[in-house]
């Protein structure tokens, strides 16, 4: 059973999904969602993992959370600093779990925090994107230009809560409805009789600026703890294979395993259990 909560942070407001166990010292999870999802991206996986304090964040900008002011982007550092600040709550280190864009925010703070963090786990994610410095001038001109323009942009509207959940199952990254469904309940709100994301419409525009390879590779090689890395067969890195073992070699420790799926194979029914299954296994040993 899950319930909601939030963690006002001063800065910002982030709301949070927790799965509390009956054991009060249970081990903390803290997981964190891909770009475009929310907690909910959690659900499926939170009912096989019972037996820990399971707390799914909703990332700024993203479900019920605040958005960023006018004017602000969504670096990845700045994600950083709102994770660090909720686990600052509290005394007690975590396990962090990351799914595609939220498991390149763990690795960050990961490397930043390692007194917080005492495992590691990244869901069909192998860190941050990245650019040579000679993309970063048309990179940030592109973002830059988007935002001056775009400051009153929208997403689409859609007649019911029914057509948005078809629509997320044909976006980015194709979802089953039984998957897109917990997304879009926790991540969409009725407007004047049409429905629409909640999300911040500046999640959509170009990243201004992204690090290059050796900059990634330093966080990673800084990141002390036990990690685990499920790569989804049929995930985001299927074209990927050679950069996924590269990046795996940076690390000190990680193990690093190929499950079946999707990039939301977290997420999706036939394949969760998989994913517990293999997650429980690492935290029990580690």
């Amino acid at each position: 059973m899950s319930n909601e909560t939030a963690f006002n942070l001063g800065h910002t407001k982030l709301a949070a999904k927790q799965w509390l166990s009956t054991n009060h010292n249970a081990l903390r999870l803290v997981m964190l969602h891909g770009w475009l999802d929310n907690a909910a991206s959690f659900s499926n996986l939170a009912s096989h993992l019972s037996e820990y304090n399971l707390t799914a964040l909703d990332l700024a900008g993203h479900g019920l959370s605040d958005h960023r002011p006018d004017g602000s982007f969504y670096h990845l550092w700045d994600y950083a600093l709102d994770v660090i600040s909720v686990l600052n709550t509290s005394n007690q280190s975590v396990w962090l779990i990351g799914h595609s864009m939220g498991g390149s925010v763990a690795m960050l703070v990961a490397a930043l925090v390692p007194d917080k963090v005492r495992g590691l786990i990244i869901l069909d994610s192998m860190g941050p994107a990245t650019a040579t410095p000679e993309q970063r001038v048309t990179t940030m001109q592109r973002a830059m230009q988007k935002m001056l323009k775009k400051r009153s942009g929208h997403f689409s509207r859609y007649p019911s809560q029914e057509d948005l959940i078809y629509a997320r199952m044909k976006g980015f990254t194709e979802l089953s409805y039984a998957a897109a469904k917990p997304l879009v309940e926790r991540g969409s709100t009725v407007v004047n009789g049409e429905w629409i994301w909640r999300a911040d419409y500046k999640l959509s525009f170009p990243s201004p600026f992204r690090m290059d390879d050796a900059s990634v590779e330093a966080f990673i090689q800084s990141i002390k703890c036990p990690t685990m890395a499920l790569v989804a067969n049929q995930g985001i890195y299927i074209q990927q294979q050679e950069l996924v073992k590269n990046r795996a070699k940076v690390f000190p420790w990680i193990k690093l395993k190929r499950l079946d799926g999707n990039h939301h194979f977290h997420l999706e029914p036939e394949t969760v259990p998989y994913v517990a299954m293999e997650i429980r296994r690492f935290v029990d040993q580690n």
